[in-house]
């Protein structure tokens, strides 16, 4: 198919919803759920949430594999994505409701089960909705407006999950100034979370359903590898050397930026003394990026090529994000009106997610030229293997990241359950510092790892020119 009407674009973009709603309801929420509220300790609901990031190393290429060779009459996506669908509510419900009375090693053991189910629901649904956008249209400009869609459905469901969460399910009370801490009402927050996650699926499995007589046949191949194995075909990408730095440049990014993600309710509450109603506002300040990242990411790419505008973007993004506990350190911010304070930080967040997701567009535009190098030299384009690696380190943003910021909240002993009135100084200084210099410090340290990316410009013209010369008659 190459035609899509806006139904169709639409119907396909809004099962990225349930994406979005998953790493807004992870990153932000589960964390400080069961750490902060529950009493786990950060350091087991870090390994909780690195294990479950195993499962995504595992079963991502096998289900991306399995949907490649089913067949039926609902051809070969559609059936995984509606198996997905309702499972993942019910996960999600789960997840958010652990019975009361559980000791540690039981809460640990349900946040790591309703992590696992999660991820796994969810991929049943994922990775054959990324492979249908690629059947659904074939042409260069017409895939672009339909990632399009997709990349701002996303986006929407990690702002809407946010917004809602902070605005209507944890607003301040008589009984908790910090609505956050307020246990009875994450159950609602989940159900919330698995009703809009299944309803998203649900729409984009029967609003693309009328394109399944055309979209491509399975192909079984003499020595095709069984899919329980499939995972381990993804490391065969990192022979190749330009991608290899890109997968870690990514892996570090991710992880880095997951351990600023699971921190963030924690720098709001306790070091800029936000309520609930500011992190609503807040989390919108991602808008900022989503508007202007792309023309960014573009200019800089044509300026300075690809790897310096890299550079660029993270070193800047690091700047802006981590500015306001600089600010914090010489007291201007304790200075500052609730108001003023949150509208420059709003502002400084906003430019910072403007870097940070230029920098995400630019490694994937990388990525594709390290496909393009891997074509010429060994004559096979296989971007399902290239971009089933890219998730995985993509996705170690929440596994990795929630477990080194679980054991720094350990080794500064920030104290569980506890209130901004009840926190110690030092304990929100140890907080600020950790969340502040030195995630600046690593962030600009992944510069070590990028600039040792071999392509530019004319390595790429000359990989195409080879690419041409043998596929010529």
């Amino acid at each position: 198919m190459t035609e899509l009407g806006f139904g169709r674009k639409l119907s396909y973009g809004v099962g990225q919803l349930s994406d979005g709603i998953k790493q807004s309801a992870f990153t932000t929420f589960l964390f400080f759920y069961y750490n902060q509220v529950l009493g786990l300790p950060g350091s087991l609901a870090g390994m909780a949430a690195l294990l479950a990031l195993v499962v995504d190393a595992i079963t991502d290429p096998m289900v991306g594999q399995l949907s490649d060779r089913f067949r039926s009459r609902w051809g070969r996506r559609h059936p995984f994505m509606l198996a997905g669908a309702i499972p993942f509510g019910l996960a999600m419900v789960l997840l958010f409701s652990p019975p009361e009375g559980l000791s540690q090693m039981g809460l640990f053991c349900w946040m790591l089960g309703g992590a696992v189910a999660v991820r796994l629901t969810l991929t049943l649904f994922f990775v054959p909705h990324l492979s249908l956008g690629a059947e659904l249209v074939t042409d260069y400009h017409g895939r672009t407006s339909l990632i399009g869609y997709r990349v701002f459905f996303t986006y929407a469901g990690i702002l809407m999950t946010s917004v809602i969460g902070f605005a209507v399910f944890f607003p301040p009370s008589d009984a908790y100034s910090n609505g956050m801490l307020n246990r009875e009402s994450y159950p609602h927050f989940g159900v919330f979370c698995a009703l809009t996650g299944t309803l998203a699926m649900l729409v984009s499995t029967f609003g693309t359903r009328k394109a399944i007589p055309y979209l491509t046949r399975p192909v079984s191949r003499p020595g095709d590898g069984s899919a329980l194995w499939a995972f381990v075909e993804v490391f065969r990408t990192l022979r190749l050397h330009s991608f290899r730095i890109l997968f870690l440049s990514v892996l570090v990014f991710s992880t880095l930026a997951g351990i600023t993600q699971t921190l963030l309710i924690y720098v709001a509450t306790y070091v800029f003394e936000f309520q609930p109603g500011h992190l609503a506002g807040l989390a919108s300040s991602v808008l900022v990026g989503i508007v202007f990242a792309s023309p960014v990411a573009q200019y800089l790419s044509r300026r300075y090529d690809k790897k310096r505008a890299l550079a660029t973007c993270v070193i800047l993004g690091g700047v802006f994000a981590f500015s306001p506990q600089i600010l914090y350190f010489g007291g201007l911010l304790p200075m500052m009106s609730a108001s003023t304070k949150f509208a420059l930080i709003f502002c400084l967040n906003g430019i910072s997610q403007v870097f940070f997701i230029g920098y995400i567009i630019l490694l994937d535009s990388m990525l594709s030229d390290s496909i393009d190098e891997h074509e010429l030299e060994s004559g096979r384009r296989e971007e399902g293997l290239f971009f089933a690696a890219r998730s995985f380190a993509a996705k170690a943003s929440y596994g990795l990241g929630s477990f080194f910021a679980g054991i720094g909240l350990d080794v500064i002993r920030f104290p569980r359950e506890a209130t901004p009135e009840t926190v110690p100084p030092e304990a929100v200084m140890h907080l600020a510092i950790f969340s502040g210099p030195m995630m600046l410090t690593l962030f600009i340290a992944t510069v070590l790892i990028s600039n040792r990316y071999p392509m530019n410009a004319s390595r790429h013209r000359h990989i195409m020119e080879g690419i041409g010369a043998k596929t010529a008659p």
